[in-house]
């Protein structure tokens, strides 16, 4: 081919002297013929070497571009499905305060925030009504007492009635039980702290009105914490007592591993749920009851089990599932092939396959949608 290319040049370098002057124009023609000549010798020349190297190498193989996937080498692995369900902070010590009688609230004696002790007095009521009845009755109570001595002494000397003794003993036990009365209701007027905590509210304003038994102020030990959530009777065999579950608590971005530490016996007939409690026994994590909380429990775990991303497993029309793996052909190349599986549970995008593969199967990842069945394809990467 070279050559031919050159004695192309060098005709058209002939042509062009040719141009130049016309006193040689006969020789120039011949000379050119000669050169016609023996480019034609020469192509046949070519032509044969060609056909002889041919016949000699064989024919040239055509290249075919094989479709790039990637595979997904299946292995043994423990499976593990979770299911979340919602959950709220409670404190087992958060107690609403009311006043035991009626009566104007004259005294605050701590704000919100502060920290009071069982038995503390929070607030005082006005005992003014009752102060007096009690001075009343204490000055009822030392004439009873006077009286009651003179009958005694007398009725010791046998002097005056059996009938006179009794009733100054009666009258003056009867002041007695009536002023102990009163003592005890006038210690109702003060609110009394139920338990050890913060006070988180107080709903009433010094001056106003204090009615028996309308709440006063709530009372929190933030010490006796726990975490309830509602599960579904779905899973009512699946949750035990000192089952480890995770805890998460979106808005504060913390999580922590808890035990269960009740887990209830009955099923809500409103939502069809059963209670499950989880004490919070770390300290530090300043959590307030009815802080949002979000439970993960592990209802199934399964070892020695094979799992697949959950995007390979496909369903076809008859709603058989199937999945491509790569096999071995008669001539050990890499060629696609359909094998139906059977599934189990699914969980962050993996999917037990429960029959239709076993670890070792290499099973087609990336480029399945656009692979045939009995075609060699050939691999990229390896997804582990």
């Amino acid at each position: 081919m070279k050559h031919r290319y050159k004695f192309i040049a060098l005709l058209s370098a002939a042509s062009i002297l040719s141009s130049c002057g016309g006193d040689d124009l006969e020789s120039k023609k011949q000379e050119l013929k000669d050169y016609q000549t023996e480019l034609a010798d020469l192509e046949i020349k070519i032509d044969n070497l060609e056909k002889e190297i041919e016949t000699i190498e064989g024919p040239k193989e055509v290249k075919v571009s094989l479709k790039p996937v990637t595979i997904f080498d299946v292995q043994e692995m423990t499976f593990s499905h979770f299911v979340d369900v919602p959950g709220d902070v409670i404190s087992n010590r958060n107690v609403v305060v009311a006043p035991e009688t009626t009566g104007r609230l004259v005294k605050r004696y701590v704000e919100e925030g502060n920290y009071v002790k069982r038995g503390q007095r929070i607030a005082k009521l006005d005992v003014e009504i009752l102060q007096k009845q009690i001075e009343e009755v204490e000055t009822s109570l030392e004439l009873a007492n006077i009286m009651y001595e003179k009958q005694s002494s007398l009725w010791e000397q046998n002097i005056g009635s059996e009938v006179q003794y009794l009733q100054a003993k009666n009258n003056k036990e009867s002041l007695e039980a009536k002023l102990a009365s009163l003592k005890e209701q006038e210690g109702k007027g003060y609110i009394l702290a139920p338990i050890a905590g913060k006070i988180d509210e107080i709903y009433m304003k010094e001056g106003e009105m204090a009615p028996a038994g309308q709440p006063y102020a709530r009372v929190v030990d933030l010490n006796n914490i726990e975490v309830v959530a509602e599960v579904s009777e779905k899973y009512s065999r699946d949750v035990k007592k000192g089952d480890h579950v995770s805890v998460k608590f979106p808005m504060l971005d913390i999580e922590k591993d808890m035990k269960v530490s009740m887990v209830g016996q009955t099923i809500n007939q409103v939502n069809r749920t059963f209670k499950i409690r989880m004490k919070v026994t770390e300290r530090g994590l300043n959590l307030k009851p009815n802080t949002m909380a979000v439970v993960t429990i592990n209802d199934y775990s399964k070892d020695h089990a094979v799992a697949i991303p959950s995007n390979l497993v496909q369903k076809n029309t008859k709603g058989e599932t199937f999945t491509y793996i790569l096999a071995k052909d008669g001539a050990k190349k890499d060629v696609v092939k359909k094998i139906t599986v059977q599934t189990g549970k699914s969980y962050k995008g993996k999917t037990m396959i429960t029959a239709g593969i076993e670890p070792g199967m290499r099973v087609i990842d990336k480029g399945y949608s656009e692979v045939v069945v009995g075609e060699e394809v050939r691999v990229v990467d390896y997804q582990i």
